[in-house]
Formats: structure tokens, sequence, C-alpha cells
């Protein structure tokens, strides 16, 4: 390869880097505003109502996006497994991130699961994957989880209310979710990401859909436009676009610097409330925001 076309390969490289960064942080923030529509859905549904629901929208607004994307439909054992894995984990995770938000703090929510998915990533990529960790992972996990904590001010709530039960259920759910991560990433060693989410979302809306029948699945056209908004919001572009985005990382970063970009979502969200809101961010806001994004830097940094 000449000079010539290894700078135009380097300098392509490089936008191609930055144009996906920018995706991931789009990803985040979308995530950060799904934890409004949720919390605005919980008190309306059945967790298992919640999650068909939100699964099925998400696996039929995978048909169009294939077709038009032109994806192979290409299977294999291997990614079947993976997928049918990813399935029953992201479906349990969506369980619990439901109940939790019908009775515990929003605010420990998004310390919880932000500050420990990446954790429990790092934990799981050792352990199954049989990563080696290096300083800077430590040291941007350490940060991002110290940057969570100051920007939702942690220290103002006390042991009874962070450690109540259904706050406990977000930390499983960071396991969970650090699980789907690791599965994606296995996945696509044999299958797309797009493949990959397709199939998660198809065996997700089966396992719920006992659950559907049982509950009365037709109640979900009774509720109003709010309900309906924060659903589509949810289910496709949280779910659909933004989800496949981070397995795409997945596939591409690995699992546990992909989960580092979690740590943006709570300042995201803290954004959002000041854009649509009105709410003002406090001094807090602002530094553990910055520190947060210092975190990310940090993980996926890679010296030339």
């Amino acid at each position: 390869m000449s000079l010539y076309s290894a700078q135009k390969h380097s300098e392509g490289k490089r936008h191609s880097d930055l144009l996906f960064t920018l995706l991931m942080v789009l990803s985040m923030v979308i995530w950060g505003g799904s934890w409004v529509s949720a919390k605005v859905m919980a008190v309306r549904l059945t967790p298992e109502l919640l999650s068909f629901w939100r699964f099925l929208l998400s696996f039929l607004s995978f048909v169009p996006l294939l077709i038009l994307l032109r994806i192979p439909l290409v299977l294999s054992f291997r990614g079947i497994v993976h997928s049918a894995f990813g399935a029953f984990f992201i479906s349990t995770y969506m369980y619990y991130f439901f109940r939790g938000l019908e009775y515990g703090l929003a605010g420990a929510a998004g310390v919880l699961v932000t500050s420990m998915m990446p954790l429990m990533t790092l934990l799981f990529s050792i352990l199954l994957l049989k990563r080696t960790t290096q300083g800077r992972d430590i040291a941007g996990l350490v940060l991002g989880m110290a940057g969570a904590a100051v920007l939702l001010k942690l220290w103002i709530f006390n042991a009874h209310d962070l450690f109540q039960s259904n706050n406990i259920l977000f930390v499983l759910c960071s396991a969970l979710w650090a699980l789907v991560t690791i599965c994606s990433q296995r996945a696509a060693e044999t299958i797309s990401p797009y493949m990959f989410s397709f199939m998660t979302y198809g065996f997700s809306t089966f396992f719920f859909l006992p659950f559907g029948f049982s509950q009365g699945i037709g109640i979900v056209f009774y509720q109003d436009a709010v309900f309906w908004s924060n659903l589509v919001f949810l289910s496709i572009i949280s779910g659909t676009f933004a989800t496949t985005i981070y397995f795409v990382a997945a596939e591409r970063l690995g699992s546990y610097r992909t989960s580092s970009f979690v740590f943006l979502v709570p300042s995201s969200a803290m954004l959002l409330s000041w854009i649509f809101l009105g709410e003002v961010p406090e001094p807090s806001t602002i530094i553990g925001g910055v520190i947060a994004i210092l975190a990310v830097y940090l993980i996926n940094y890679s010296p030339a």
C-alpha cells in the first residue's frame, strides 16, 4: 500500500470512528430519555404486558429495516443459541426494569444501573471472554462510577432508600444487561448485529406471549396518546435504533468499551430535562457529567 493510500485509509477510518462515536453518544441520549418513558408507562400496565408490547413493536420494526438495509438472512446454530440466551437475559432485564420503576427511586435507578453496568460487563468479560484488563480500564471504571454518583447526588439517599428491595432490582438489571452485551459480542462472530437484534426481540416477544394472553393483551388499545408515544419511543427509537447501535458497537469495540458509554446516560437525561422541562442543572450535575465524559474518553482512548 502506497503512502498516499495509507493516509487516505487512515483518514477514512478517523471519519468513520468519529461518526460511530457520535451515533453512540446519540444512542445514550436516547437511552436517557427512555428512563422517562419507562417511568410513565410503569404505572399503567403490568411489567409482563409492557415487556410484551415493547418487544413486539421492536421486532416488527426490524422487518422493514432489514429489507431497507438488505441484510442477508444468514443464520448459524451458534448465532441462534447466543440470540436465545440474549433474549432470556434482556427479557428478564426488561421485567425487573419495569418492576423496579413501579416502586423504586428513579434517581437511584439511574445511579445503580449506569454505574454498575460497565463494572458487571468488565467482570463478565474477564470470566467469560478471558479479557485482560489494563490500568486505564480500572481507572476509567472508578472515574465513571464517581461521576455517576456526583451527577445524581448519591449522598442525599439514606441507606434504607438506596438499598430497598426494588432498588436492588436495578443492580440485577445491570448484571443482566452485561450478559446481553456479552451475548451480542459472541453472536457477532457468526451473524450480523442486526440479525442478533431481530432474533433476540423475536424470542423475547415469544417469551412474554403467554403473559400477554393471560393478562389481557388488548388492554393496551385503551391507553391514551401519551402512553402510545412513550411506548413507540421506548420500542422503536430506543429499542430498534439505539440498542442496535449498541450491539454493533459491541462487535466493533468489544463488550466493556461499549458498556462504558452508558456512563453518559445520566448526564444526557439531565440535559433533556433542562431542554424540555426547564430544570436548570446544578453544579453537581455539570461536574458529574464532565467526570463521566472523561471516564468514557479514558476507557476508549487508543494511543496512536
